[in-house]
Formats: C-alpha cells, sequence, structure tokens
C-alpha cells in the first residue's frame, strides 16, 4: 500500500490534496473544442496554492483548445489498486508568458524533473517552442479508499485569490 492512514489532524481534504500534488509527477489534462474533448499526460508541478504548471508546444491540441476555452480538468490515478486513490479537478488554464514568473516555476520544474538547464533557459527566453501553463483549480474531487474508507468522495473548493 503507497499511502497509510494518517494522523486525524492531517486528514484535512486540502491537506491531502496538496500532498499528492506534490508527491505525484503526471496529470492527465482534458481539454474542449467544439464539443469535442481531447485527453493528454503532461509532466507537472504544483505551488502551495495547489496550482498546477506543465510546459507543452503551443502547436499542441490541448494547447491551441486552452486558448479557445480556458475551462479544463486534470485528473491524477494515485494508488491504482485496492484502496483506490484518485484525484479529479476542474478549473481554467492559461498560459504564462512573464519571464521573471517563468524563471522561478521552470527552476522548479527542472529540479523536480531533472528538466536541462539549457532547454529551460530557452524557455524562459521564448525561443523554445515549449510554452509554460497554469491551471488555476476551481474544486477538486478527491477518491480516497485509505483516508475516507466509509466516504471516499471528498470535496475541497478552493479559494484562490
Amino acid at each position: 500500500m503507497r499511502y497509510i492512514m494518517k494522523l486525524m489532524s492531517e486528514l484535512s481534504v486540502e491537506n491531502l490534496v496538496q500532498k499528492y500534488l506534490s508527491d505525484e509527477m503526471i496529470i492527465q489534462l482534458a481539454t474542449t473544442s467544439n464539443n469535442q474533448p481531447w485527453l493528454c499526460n503532461l509532466h507537472f508541478i504544483a505551488d502551495e496554492q495547489s496550482n498546477v504548471y506543465w510546459i507543452s508546444k503551443s502547436s499542441r491540441r490541448h494547447s491551441q483548445e486552452i486558448v479557445d476555452n480556458p475551462n479544463v480538468a486534470i485528473a491524477i490515478a494515485i494508488q491504482t489498486e485496492k484502496p483506490l486513490v484518485g484525484l479529479q479537478a476542474e478549473g481554467v488554464a492559461e498560459q504564462i508568458a512573464e519571464p521573471t514568473k517563468v524563471r522561478t516555476i521552470m527552476d522548479a520544474y527542472m529540479e523536480r524533473h531533472g528538466t536541462d538547464a539549457s532547454f529551460v533557459d530557452s524557455i524562459v527566453a521564448g525561443t523554445n517552442e515549449h510554452k509554460l501553463y497554469v491551471f488555476h483549480p476551481k474544486r477538486f474531487s478527491l477518491f480516497d479508499q485509505v483516508n475516507f474508507p466509509d466516504q471516499p468522495q471528498q470535496m475541497w473548493l478552493v479559494n484562490n485569490k
């Protein structure tokens, strides 16, 4: 079992969501355009406000769809054998272009994923096809049979300012 029962003081949905976001490395991102859904897998990092960041080429389908419709969803399969743990969220996504913010986030991304420094530098400079994106969550849905065996479906409405 990958995750064990937490102390009762740590059992808030918000704390668990933030822990899972800091532990995991891959999200599934769902976008739509003209009533057609699309789903892709992406490496990511998250900040203390539970915003999720990834890099992708602006020519990719999901990146283009974010421009037309920033309302997206993410999912993370945390524990795929019983007891199950999964995380889903809805929110809005956008590209980040401000160089100072891109540098700060990309430095953290590089540390987490072992990304090459010259690759990061080219993204910060805007000379790379890859761009930085952020997902601002509005609501998380946590399905957690480990920490909430009697009622595994838990919700957290995010109050990001």
